[in-house]
């Protein structure tokens, strides 16, 4: 696990490097959620865990050597990491790729069990991002720069190449198109049969994933412009410069985008008309606000490095907040059914469930 982090600090100090107009690099590594409705996988550090999303339980399984948790690995593998979203797909797996320095491996589980479907290897760079799943295939972004295309059974169909530089954003779709941003300062439109529709030149890299509703992609990048972008034919539809680097993915209810900033230590959250381009309202905020928000139909839920859950109205008054005690928060909120999950770094307890009030319902820490 030690090796791992120290893997991850050169990963975004290499990324900090890289990048001018960003801000200070505000984090190390941040785990990844999933959900099927039932039970809650994270991806943090050596093990892909599966929990209860009813009352935060580890779920087990049978062995000849007795229960042991139904994670993955089963036994602890220091060359392996993962912090990517996990990747559900419709026939039962779970994809995801190592984030290590030696174990560039992409896998598909099987999330009940943890038993290895299979596997793509050769790759000779950590997989960073999420992968998305679409009709009958799997794409995955990569650190050699490409978006792979899969069948669910792991055959290789097609391979992309979208970056110099590793990959560290998932790709979203309409449906029709499938979307990747990237920090060589693109996004690029694909088909399904691999090939480019259109490709946008932003003025910086891009962390956080596009959001696209109603044919409009919203783009922030790490200089703090926040971009709308005609999903059908790449064309620009309008520019506007927040003030510190945009690192999570924007979201909208149709009317506003909302989205922070990190700016230094300190980072501010605004609610952007989603039609022009013009700031309805912004909030200062003492910490840096490196996740992308979560919106319910009454409430935006943001995160800040200092260990802060804020959540506000959609005209900007404060609902609620909370804090983890000691934590960072890099992981954006997730919405599982009715609970809102944190899955804090530096915690005592590596996730969280809280109610749309507030109320912390459970927490889940390693045994």
């Amino acid at each position: 696990m030690k090796f791992n982090r120290v893997f991850f600090f050169a990963l975004v100090i290499s990324l900090s490097i890289l990048l001018t107009a960003c801000g200070a690099a505000p984090a190390t590594n941040w785990p990844g959620l999933a959900t099927d409705g039932t039970h809650v996988y994270l991806a943090d550090g050596q093990y892909i865990y599966n929990v209860l999303l009813s009352d935060g339980t580890e779920v087990t399984m049978q062995t000849a050597d007795g229960p042991v948790p139904a994670r993955f690995p089963i036994k602890a593998d220091t060359k392996k990491s993962f912090f990517a979203v996990p990747a559900l797909t419709s026939d039962g797996q779970l994809v995801i790729g190592s984030a290590a320095a030696s174990d560039h491996t992409l896998f598909s589980i099987d999330p009940v069990s943890g038993a290895v479907k299979w596997t793509f290897l050769g790759l000779k760079s950590p997989w960073l991002a999420g992968a998305l799943v679409l009709d009958n295939a799997i794409y995955a972004p990569a650190g050699d720069g490409k978006l792979y295309a899969f069948s669910l059974t792991g055959e290789k169909l097609w391979d992309f190449q979208a970056a110099d530089h590793a990959l560290w954003t998932a790709p979203v779709t309409d449906g029709k198109l499938i979307y990747l941003a990237t920090l060589n300062h693109e996004v690029y439109a694909i088909n399904p049969a691999g090939n480019k529709v259109w490709s946008f030149e932003f003025d910086n890299g891009i962390i956080g994933a596009p959001t696209i509703v109603d044919g409009t992609l919203f783009v922030g990048t790490l200089s703090g412009n926040l971009y709308a972008i005609n999903a059908a034919d790449g064309s620009q539809k309008w520019v506007k410069l927040l003030e510190g680097g945009i690192w999570g993915t924007p979201v909208t209810d149709g009317t506003n985008v909302y989205v922070g900033t990190v700016n230094g230590k300190v980072g501010k959250f605004y609610a952007v008309n989603a039609s022009n381009g013009q700031v309805v309202w912004s909030k200062d905020d003492e910490g840096a606000i490196a996740a992308g928000p979560l919106l319910t139909a009454d409430q935006v839920v943001y995160v800040t490095e200092l260990g802060r859950i804020q959540s506000l109205d959609k005209s900007g008054a404060p609902k609620w907040q909370a804090t983890i005690e000691n934590a960072k928060l890099y992981t954006p909120p997730f919405l599982a059914g009715d609970v809102i999950l944190i899955a804090p770094m530096n915690a005592k307890f590596l996730l969280a469930a809280y109610d749309l009030n507030g109320a912390q319902k459970w927490t889940f820490t390693a045994k």
